[in-house]
């Protein structure tokens, strides 16, 4: 669950003036306005994973909480209670379960991960390939792809209603494809700070990769 959430934490990045120029594509002027327009979101989501054989791995569901750059919360809710959080700087992973916390320094989490894409810095987009853009189940759909052959992860395809991004589609390099959708989306809310605190509960172990 770890490494995938790795995967999935970065989508909502402003992107340099020059990735997406001199094109009139409908799916990368959709990407751009989004890019440019969302600073923060809120919404519920759900979660599958399946696996080569299209068999669901994980089926989970929770709230998300996003400000961009580089601060977000994810709560899940359902079938366990885990949570992540992004102050900007640090990562915490908290699964209850196993009352245990993992803390990482935010880029060394995310790096060229979709997650940098949702919530990173304005260079991310050079991090990516645009491939192809369609129009389907009433969206528009924009695939990337990784430029560094070292990326966790093949494709990613985004999903857009207007500004809202509602589906997310994840396919990593050992066959398993993660598929978000959002729904009860706010864009650009007012958002407390104190969301993106993370106290650790008391009696967690905690792994601290952040120090280093």
């Amino acid at each position: 669950m770890i490494r995938l959430f790795f995967l999935l934490c970065s989508v909502l990045a402003f992107s340099p003036a020059d990735a997406l120029a001199g094109t009139d594509d409908p799916g990368l002027q959709r990407l751009r306005g989004f890019l440019n327009s969302v600073t923060t979101l809120r919404a519920d989501f759900r979660q599958r994973v399946v696996d080569s054989r299209q068999q669901l791995v994980e089926d989970s569901a929770g709230r998300v909480l996003m400000e961009r750059p580089g601060r977000f919360r994810w709560d899940y809710q359902q079938p366990h209670a885990r949570v992540i959080v992004a102050d900007g700087r640090k990562l915490w992973f908290y699964e209850a379960d196993l009352e245990q916390v993992i803390i990482r320094q935010l880029e060394e989490g995310i790096g060229d991960t979709p997650a940098a894409l949702l919530t990173g810095q304005q260079n991310v987009l050079e991090r990516f390939t645009i491939s192809k853009s369609w129009q389907a189940d009433g969206l528009q759909w924009v695939a990337l792809a990784p430029r560094s052959a070292d990326a966790d992860f093949a494709a990613v395809r985004l999903g857009f209603e207007g500004l809202k991004l509602v589906n997310l589609q994840l396919d990593d390099r050992l066959g398993q494809q993660t598929q978000l959708e959002f729904s009860r989306i706010e864009i650009n809310p007012r958002l407390d700070a104190a969301s993106f605190r993370f106290e650790v509960p008391s009696g967690a172990d905690v792994i601290d990769d952040s120090v280093p």
